[in-house]
């Protein structure tokens, strides 16, 4: 059968087609260019965490206490059935993560299913910006480079979290979704209600994602009081069976672990201010770009300045509380993406009429806004990442080497590599970082801690070394592990005073590049 485009290239005359055809490659060839180099930045960026997903080491400090709870959806164990207690051990976060790793794998697997997860979850919240940005009336070319601008922009912001069993990314991908179902038809009510229910399940998988859902019911509620009351009956809705089904199958405590045990947390603006400007000197150029588009399309797409600005406010909020990371940042840089390539969009149709022949001012925009924001930064984390897959095999040894070691000496240990000692087979009795929270606000008392080590509690303690300290002879790494951890560079998990008394206490038994452990003396 000839459809009708075939009888019209049938009918169409030679030297116009071929015409036709030239035109189209002279204004697509540059945006495809830039497209292809960019695409190409991505997988040298993404080359060495995809490497790293199915290696037996610690990516980072999180992926032992996801870990832990993923085997406690598996065991039957309930997340929050009693309430908070011991050294650090509740449970933080809300459970939607943990029982989608639980049962998607097993004790030995939950680590790399959480880091396929959340690659996954990173690729899929980057197609929801780029979906977002065309519903909003970008062309083709500035989604798919909105979609890279963004996973780019993840990979330089906090390389780590690319293939990283945690549940932030899982977040922002159900997050994004919300917002790009509002977006796309915000009169429809099955729109509506699904995007009411992914940014509940976004705030049942990381509860710090609350921005896009602030910024769809301001927007519903100026613009037609109906939608609202249809929007927030179905966020009332799921957010009630979604508690209900927590405090049922994971604890009536569900509330008191997520508000850290009742205590407070430590906070510093200076720290705010210090992660808000590491994400600022990345994303400069974007940040500008998206701020005077956001001024000026206010009115009209106010959704995404309500998103833009909110959060944006509640990052640097949330920035200075002790231990928050980079990853804060993701929702702020979705909506900056967004936004950036919205007015992309809005600047080629402004200048369309005055374009020279052969220019794509699309591909010229794009080329020159990837060029000069982050494409700078882009070697200088390669380099970083070859370093790393260089040393990677002898991580992997070393860390089963110890590994082997935690889990051949009996007893209770105490890992700061919470991934070490859930590999060991020990249980999870203390978590040094939310212990340290706990002794700066005062809800534990330090004398309690060191009673621990007095009465020799823990057969194994593992201390992670910073890089200055790996090569260092054991006199000397003694001397540093025992400072008074003055300076901002030296602070470790554990207090001076907890330092020293293991020193006293116990002898180092196994060293390798990256950790000290210590056995009863």
């Amino acid at each position: 059968m000839i459809t009708s485009v075939d009888q019209d290239l049938l009918t169409t005359p030679p030297k116009a087609l071929q015409s036709s055809l030239i035109d189209w490659f002279r204004d697509t060839w540059f945006s495809t260019t830039a497209v292809f180099l960019m695409t190409a930045a991505m997988i040298a960026l993404f080359w060495f965490p995809l490497s790293r997903i199915s290696t037996n080491v610690e990516v980072s400090y999180n992926e032992g206490w996801n870990a832990y709870r993923a085997a406690m959806v598996a065991n039957k164990i309930s997340l929050y059935g009693v309430p908070p207690q011991g050294f650090g051990t509740g449970t933080a976060y809300p459970p939607i993560s943990f029982h989608l790793i639980g049962n998607l794998g097993t004790r030995d697997t939950f680590v790399a299913v959480g880091r396929w997860v959340s690659l996954i979850s990173l690729i899929a919240t980057g197609i929801f910006v780029a979906l977002i940005v065309r519903c909003a009336g970008g062309s083709a070319h500035i989604a798919v480079f909105s979609f890279l601008l963004y996973e780019i922009g993840i990979a330089l912001l906090t390389p780590d979290r690319i293939g990283m069993n945690d549940p932030q990314l899982l977040g922002e991908a159900l997050s994004a979704a919300g917002l790009y179902f509002y977006i796309r038809n915000p009169q429809s009510n099955r729109s509506l209600c699904a995007s009411a229910l992914l940014l509940c399940m976004a705030g049942f998988t990381k509860h710090n994602l609350i921005a896009f859902p602030a910024a769809i019911a301001i927007d519903l509620f100026l613009k037609s009081r109906r939608a609202f009351v249809t929007w927030a009956g179905a966020m009332f809705l799921s957010a009630g069976l979604l508690t209900a089904m927590t405090l049922w199958i994971d604890g009536r405590y569900f509330p008191l672990h997520l508000m850290g045990g009742g205590g407070k947390r430590a906070y510093s603006f200076a720290m705010a201010w210090s992660g808000y400007h590491l994400y600022a000197t990345l994303f400069q150029s974007l940040l500008v770009i998206a701020t005077a588009w956001i001024i000026y399309k206010s009115r009209s797409q106010r959704v995404i300045a309500l998103a833009f600005v909110l959060t944006h406010v509640l990052a640097f909020l949330l920035a200075g509380g002790f231990g928050v990371g980079p990853n804060i940042f993701f929702n702020s840089l979705a909506v900056t993406v967004i936004a950036s390539g919205l007015a992309l969009s809005d600047m080629r149709a402004a200048v369309e009429k005055w374009r020279p022949a052969g220019l794509d001012w699309s591909a010229t925009l794009m080329f020159a806004l990837f060029a000069v924001s982050i494409m700078a930064f882009v070697p200088g984390q390669l380099r970083r990442d070859r370093a790393k897959m260089r040393v990677l095999a002898s991580q992997q040894e070393e860390f089963n080497s110890a590994v082997q070691f935690v889990k051949t000496h009996p007893g209770p240990a105490l890992c700061e590599s919470l991934l070490l000692c859930y590999e060991a087979g020990k249980p999870f009795e203390y978590e040094p970082f939310s212990v340290r929270d706990q002794l700066k606000t005062g809800v534990l008392h330090e004398g309690d801690i060191l009673h621990l080590l007095q009465t020799h509690h823990f057969q194994t303690v593992q201390i992670a070394l910073r890089s200055d300290e790996g090569n260092v002879k054991d006199p000397e790494l003694k001397a540093s592990l025992s400072s008074d951890q003055t300076q901002p560079d030296t602070e470790r998990r554990f207090t001076p005073a907890f330092m020293k008394e293991l020193l006293k206490d116990y002898q180092l038994s196994k060293r390798t590049s990256e950790m000290a452990i210590f056995c009863p003396q």
